[in-house]
């Protein structure tokens, strides 16, 4: 699939990661001016360097030198006048003094053959390893028009957004991030989608770590892409080890990083969707206010032009499993739900927790939880499990629900077979014993809900549903039937979540049995078992054969509710994310169209749907995250 993906909001951005030379501004101008040309040709709409990276960052006295500082703007003039020949935006680490004799670290932005501003850095650590101060002054009141003899005329302030097309781009210097109120905050909020961060940051035992943690919460919070790219090895190892970790975050989820110490490479390059970024500024209200309230301060947004070359190869990496992607530990999915679970039963005063167990995920998943739950109720609740075979009920799938309640412990076990009961609701329908229409297949459904209902009233309980966010997408349940229970467990994971629950309760499973139960239920085709099972018991319905695969069916849900994608771009990205898998690459088309078609044509099943715990960061509760209406086809 030939996809321009320029086309559906991604921008490319590289930063160089060059070999400098320390104290050679001239020679350091040629490399840069290399691979600033390179990275044009291969379609980079910004490039930008590491912090002081045309001087380097640890030329100490240096700073004070003539010959330094006159190179430097020799080094810059030459690097300017060669950016004449192409699009973009590049930003380059440099020291600027001024005819007064202030001297500044920060970044010249240059586009096609000018200097179009300099954004200095505010915050200059002047402790442990670092002095700044000693050769620098702070940008923070720096806001003049400067007229440079060698570089020209261009503005000087590090409240500058540079912008054209979908691209608006933030300058910070290193330290500036790490200040309690960083200046990209400020940028952000007058439109920066884009902060990039030259920085020289030293390695230290786990520095790396809190660097990172420090530009996922701000690119998460100003809902925006962050680059952060770091001098490398070519720096001295006097007193401070270098190592060129860089790293690019979008909505506070890491989209790339660099390998520390790695010599190999000198560029690094990413594809930001500016597409989403715009979606999650626009659904997050705090932000919104924010901006309202930042008031009228001025930001000149000097503009240039962006590279309008086409992106056929995407620079990032697509998740195919993005729910999973969001999970650090299944303990933490469990805690939610269970101490959901258990709120809900004590508000509602239950003694007893039911939960229709059919030897399928999703009701083994609610059983699990509903197991959890028991224990955090200190012995104020109790686990029914109960088994209502009926005709689609295969015997392989019942002797697993049986072997599961038994090797789980349940407190009570309870067999209903609804066999006798469905036929004699078709009977009273006038329907035939061979009926095999809708009816014959949600009344079994229905029969199953009413008996689990009837429990509830007898042992003074709550009916726990097992139905799960994917099947709540497409609408694949019983409408008052699985579709409804007391409190819905599962409704805030999707399928591949909740197999991967079931998978968690197997590893650390005490018992060999349960383990080996458990290993058997994963395996087994996914299935509503409402039609009779064939001549030698198996499984006549298997969900995935009908719809689609839940692998590609929740992909599709992700990127639909978290990035308000459309339906092109994300068949365009699933074909990307699923393309070294054989069998699912060729049914993404058919599973794509299958998707939304069910999406919004039950959305009436979601309107009714009972209460349940948010998981993820994207839910289809009609009381909190999602609404629509009924009537869309």
């Amino acid at each position: 699939m030939n996809t321009n993906w320029a086309s559906f909001g991604y921008s490319r951005v590289t930063a160089l990661l060059p070999q400098i030379e320390l104290g050679k501004p001239l020679q350091n101008a040629d490399l840069l001016i290399q691979l600033f040309s390179r990275e044009s040709k291969n379609g980079a709409s910004v490039i930008f360097t590491p912090e002081l990276s045309l001087t380097g960052y640890t030329c100490e006295d240096l700073f004070h030198s003539e010959t330094l500082l006159q190179d430097s703007e020799k080094g810059l003039a030459k690097i300017v006048q060669a950016s004449a020949q192409f699009p973009g935006l590049w930003v380059v680490g440099a020291p600027l003094r001024l005819q007064d004799g202030r001297l500044f670290n920060g970044a010249f932005a240059i586009a096609q053959g000018k200097v179009l501003g300099f954004s200095p850095k505010v915050f200059l650590p002047n402790m442990g390893e670092f002095y700044e101060r000693r050769w620098f002054v702070s940008g923070r009141t720096l806001h003049e028009m400067i007229h440079h003899p060698v570089l020209g005329d261009f503005f000087a302030s590090s409240q500058q957004i540079f912008s054209d097309g979908p691209i608006k781009v933030g300058i910070e210097i290193c330290q500036d991030l790490w200040a309690p109120q960083a200046p990209s905050t400020g940028l952000t909020l007058q439109g920066a989608n884009l902060i990039v961060n030259l920085s020289a940051s030293n390695e230290l035992v786990g520095k790396p770590r809190f660097r990172k943690k420090l530009v996922e919460v701000q690119s998460q919070k100003t809902h925006c892409a962050y680059f952060y790219a770091s001098s490398g090895m070519a720096e001295s190892s006097k007193d401070t080890v270098f190592s060129g970790h860089s790293f690019a975050f979008e909505l506070g989820k890491l989209v790339a990083e660099s390998e520390p110490f790695n010599q190999s490479s000198d560029a690094f390059t990413v594809d930001f969707d500016f597409e989403r970024i715009l979606n999650s500024r626009t659904k997050d209200i705090c932000f919104l206010e924010a901006v309202e309230y930042k008031g009228a301060q001025a930001i000149l947004r000097p503009s240039f032009t962006p590279n309008s070359s086409e992106l056929f190869e995407l620079k990032r990496k697509i998740e195919p499993y993005p729910f999973l992607d969001e999970i650090p530990d299944y303990e933490e999915v469990l805690q939610i739900q269970s101490h959901g679970l258990l709120r809900r039963a004590l508000s509602a005063q239950a003694k007893t927790l039911i939960v229709g167990v059919s030897g399928g995920l999703d009701s083994t998943c609610a059983l699990y939880v509903a197991h959890r739950t028991k224990l955090l109720s200190g012995g104020k609740l109790k686990v029914i499990g109960v088994t209502l075979p009926g005709p689609g009920t295969s015997e392989k799938t019942l002797n697993l629900a049986r072997a599961l309640l038994e090797e789980a412990h349940v407190d009570l076990t309870v067999e209903v077979s609804i066999n006798e009961a469905v036929k004699q609701h078709l009977k009273d329908l006038g329907k035939a014993q061979s009926d095999r229409s809708v009816v014959y297949e949600n009344a079994q459904a229905r029969e199953r809900t009413q008996i689990l209902f009837d429990l509830a009233n007898e042992h003074q309980g709550m009916v726990v549903g097992t139905g799960d966010l994917s099947e709540l997408a497409l609408g694949w349940c019983t409408f008052n039937a699985d579709h409804m229970s007391h409190y819905t467990v599962n409704s805030g994971i999707p399928k591949t979540v909740v197999k991967g629950l079931v998978g968690y309760w197997s590893e650390i499973a005490a018992s060999r049995v349960l383990k080996a139960v458990l290993e058997k239920i994963v395996e087994l085709p996914i299935s509503p078992e409402l039609l009779p099972p064939g001549a030698s018991g198996e499984i006549a319905q298997e969900t995935e054969s009908l719809i689609g695969s839940y692998d590609l069916h929740d992909f599709f849900l992700y990127g639909f509710l978290s990035g308000g994608y459309s339906k092109e771009k994300i068949l365009a990205l699933a074909h990307l994310a699923f393309q070294n898998d054989r069998e699912l690459r060729d049914e993404v088309e058919r599973a794509h169209e299958i998707f939304f078609k069910r999406f919004f044509s039950q959305q009436f099943k979601r309107t009714t749907l009972p209460p349940g715990p948010k998981v993820h960061s994207v839910s289809l509760s009609p009381r909190s995250d999602f609404r629509l209406p009924d009537e869309l086809k």
